[in-house]
Formats: C-alpha cells, structure tokens, sequence
C-alpha cells in the first residue's frame, strides 16, 4: 500500500499544527497594552443602538396612545415596559460615557433624538415589537458582558410577549 498515509501520521501533524497555532495565538496576546481598534467596545455600541431603538419605541408607543389606539390600558403597559427597559440599559453604561456618540443634538432637532415615523396601529406595533426581539439574540451574543447579555436577552423576551399580546388584541 506504497501512497497512503497512516491515520496516526495525519494526527500527529494535525495535533502538532494545533500546538503550534496555540503557542503562535498565545505569543500574539502577549503584552499589557489594552488594544482595541474602535473607539468603542461592542458593549457600548450595542447599548447605544439600544438605547436608540428604545426611545423610538416609546415615542410610537406615545404616538399611538395620542392618537387613541385601543386598547389604551395594554399600550400604557407596554410604553412604561420600554421606558423600564430604557432605564436598565441607560444604568448599564459604563460611568463616563454617553448614551450617543454625538456631543450636541442637530439644529432643528426636537432634543430626543427620535423620530416615531408614521403613526402606527395595533398590528403595525406587533410588527416592531416582533422585529425587535428577533434582534436580541445577535445583540446578545455581539456583548462580552454576561450581565449585560442576559440583560438583553430579558428585553427580548419581554418584547415577544408584548407582539404575542398585541397579535391577541
């Protein structure tokens, strides 16, 4: 069988491969400089969009109540849910860092930096509520943090019962 290489050939070389790569990874970390090649870490951007996505939810959801879309009580519930949520993720930032990137609000701006779009009814606010929890999985694994992690994940959840409620309304 003169071509044909032993299966404990190929393993010595594989696992001698993976010894080396994890020396040459190791040798690579070595250092006590902090190096990161942002200006902010995945935490803070993904509270940021956080942060964000939650004030124009509560402006929809104040929007929507304005405008007298029933059931109004469900509504009040799910807007002070989003505001609660808001304040979590506004307590999660680090101490010294903003909830924007942006020092001043534009000219013209109305000060909260959102804008809650077309007004929406019951099924167009299941819409964002599904969209949004759907995005909690990818943020959640994007943080580094696990506090923070299962902070957005418990977001998530709650947003998927706020879109199976709304679908029932």
């Amino acid at each position: 069988m003169q071509g044909n290489v032993s299966r404990r050939t190929v393993l010595g070389v594989t696992a001698t491969g993976v010894v080396a790569a994890g020396a040459v990874g190791g040798l690579s970390g070595c250092g006590t400089a902090d190096w990161y090649p942002y200006d902010v870490t995945p935490d803070v951007s993904v509270l940021r969009s956080l942060i964000r996505e939650k004030e124009r939810t509560v402006a929809r959801y104040e929007q929507a109540l304005a405008d007298g879309v029933s059931p109004g009580d469900l509504l009040e519930g799910f807007r002070e849910h989003h505001l609660a949520h808001l304040d979590s993720l506004l307590e999660a930032l680090p101490e010294g860092v903003g909830p924007s990137a942006e020092p001043e609000e534009p000219e013209g701006s109305d000060g909260t930096g959102t804008d809650p779009g077309r007004p929406l009814d019951t099924a167009g606010l299941r819409l964002v509520e599904a969209v949004a929890s759907s995005s909690r999985l990818d943020q959640a694994a994007a943080v580094t943090d696990p506090g923070l992690a299962q902070l957005v994940s418990a977001i998530g959840a709650c947003e998927a019962v706020h879109a199976h409620l709304l679908d029932e309304a």
